[in-house]
């Protein structure tokens, strides 16, 4: 089972926040007030109710009796009775995306805007930085991201976070396909990819163990979430 959900900040508005607030945890009532800015206190409260949606969508439980848990790495996870749920979000610009597998998994969703490529010659390993600067340079900024989520996607799948080097292991997208090589190549074989545009300003890319990986995302809105939960 692999689940792609996505929802709009844009649509989520005061009434829709007073409402959602009613769903999810105290904890993360608590982390939303630490927020400065309202838009950053709206994707934390979107990150958990769309988790929660897909878990009462895909699994038939009632959104009362979802107690989400972490890992020794602070992995999230979701414990049922016969296995675990693997479930993991993301959120930049207007969209907050979430991913729910049987198997450890991770998403990332990037506003593909102007950036400088020096953050790349330092984070990216140098096969990345060398196919990123050979790129056309109309495309150059769209690739860094294509690059950059697909890293971001992989180390959260894997668990162990930025603790693993940026610059330890390397994609190479080539016409669509997406391969991975890296120094440690015990779990290697485990990782299955997929990348896709959200719309013509977000890109997203999913990390699962679970192969069958979708490259179309479920779009949903904060009145079916409601609806749901």
């Amino acid at each position: 089972m692999i689940k792609l959900y996505g929802t709009k900040v844009s649509a989520c508005t005061d009434n829709y926040i007073d409402l959602l607030k009613r769903l999810i945890s105290d904890e993360r009532k608590a982390k939303m007030e630490r927020f400065l800015f309202k838009e950053d206190s709206i994707r934390c409260l979107l990150g958990e109710v769309i988790a929660r949606y897909a878990i009462c969508k895909n699994l038939n439980y009632k959104n009362e009796v979802i107690s989400f848990k972490t890992d020794s790495n602070n992995k999230p996870y979701f414990p049922i009775a016969s296995h675990s749920v693997f479930y993991n979000i993301s959120h930049s610009g207007d969209w907050v995306v979430c991913i729910l597998s049987d198997k450890p998994c991770g998403i990332d969703v990037e506003l593909i805007k102007q950036t400088k490529f020096d953050i790349a010659k330092r984070f990216f390993s140098p096969s990345e930085y060398e196919n990123l600067m050979s790129q056309p340079e109309h495309y150059r900024t769209k690739y860094f991201f294509m690059l950059w989520t697909l890293k971001e996607s992989y180390i959260k799948a894997d668990g162990r976070g930025l603790s693993i080097p940026l610059d330890s292991f390397s994609f190479n997208i080539d016409s669509g396909k997406i391969s991975l090589s890296t120094k440690d190549t015990s779990n290697l074989s485990n990782y299955f990819f997929s990348q896709f545009e959200i719309d013509d300003n977000h890109i997203v890319s999913v990390c699962s163990e679970e192969d069958c990986l979708s490259d179309k995302i479920c779009l949903v809105t904060v009145q079916d979430i409601l609806n749901t939960l």
